[in-house]
């Protein structure tokens, strides 16, 4: 690991990539993202220096920018009832909690709901619409930085389903906390496997759990904000209702809360 120095690193990172490389993007050039480069690089600065070389000739690549500003997903209720999946207030810490419901997924319907050109492009401006409402809506609400999620994933009939590199590689370190949830016997063959190729960072933040997971989410999730289909009091209507601070009138993102952002949170 690399010598832990994040405001000296952030300013020595921030200069390499706009001085040297020419490649520091207008939009994405906040402490708290560069920050997580280093992080997910373990403090050495040339493999974030070209982890984030890469990660900006994507956005320039696909028009993200453009993309988050114009872009329009009609097909969104057709997608849902096959690929169920939001974000569903916050937990004990402030972070966003983001639910995928697999035991509904149904491969041939989504794409029938719309192309996967189409339902890759929605990611991306889902992630960053997390990035630029929801993280600084929740940061507002507690006054310190936020800048991971938790995540549940509940597997029931269903086995793995991994990230894609969309998140891994162009969004990294957002993660805080992730429950997977009523995983089966086969699962657990596959994870057995997958684990030991996680990095440890990794590896510390998922959590495996079968069905009898409702007390370990309610110690990270207050009981009023989980939903009532995983024991908790906040209703959810048909498992796909978003609810959260950032349904709200919209907003301008608020750096206040968001600068030196060193906590995990």
């Amino acid at each position: 690991m690399g010598c832990y120095r994040p405001l000296t690193d952030i300013a020595t990172l921030g200069t390499d990539l706009s001085s040297q490389r020419k490649v520091l993007l207008a939009n994405y050039d906040s402490d708290p993202t560069l920050l997580r480069f280093l992080k997910a690089r373990q403090w050495h600065l040339e493999p974030a220096v070209a982890m984030y070389s890469h990660m900006a000739k994507w956005r320039q690549d696909n028009q993200v920018e453009e993309l988050y500003a114009t872009y329009d997903f009609p097909e969104l209720d057709q997608l849902l009832p096959h690929y169920p999946h939001f974000y569903h207030k916050q937990d004990k810490y402030g972070r966003p909690v983001y639910i995928e419901l697999l035991g509904g997924l149904d491969c041939g319907a989504m794409l029938k709901a719309a192309p996967l050109e189409r339902i890759m492009k929605y990611h991306i401006w889902t992630w960053e619409r997390m990035e630029r409402q929801l993280l600084p809506a929740c940061s507002r609400l507690v006054g310190h930085p936020v800048i991971t999620a938790t995540v549940i994933i509940d597997l029931a009939g269903l086995s793995l389903r991994n990230f894609t590199l969309t998140a891994q590689d162009y969004y990294p370190e957002h993660l805080g906390t992730m429950f997977i949830i009523n995983t089966s016997w086969f699962f657990t063959t596959i994870w057995a496997v997958v684990y030991p190729l996680l990095e440890e960072r990794t590896r510390k933040k998922i959590i495996v759990l079968g069905s009898n997971y409702q007390d370990k989410l309610k110690e990270l999730i207050p009981e009023e904000n989980l939903p009532t289909f995983f024991g908790g009091l906040s209703p959810c209507p048909d498992k796909q209702s978003s609810q959260g601070l950032w349904t709200r009138p919209p907003f301008e993102p608020d750096q206040k809360y968001l600068l030196e952002a060193t906590s995990s949170h």
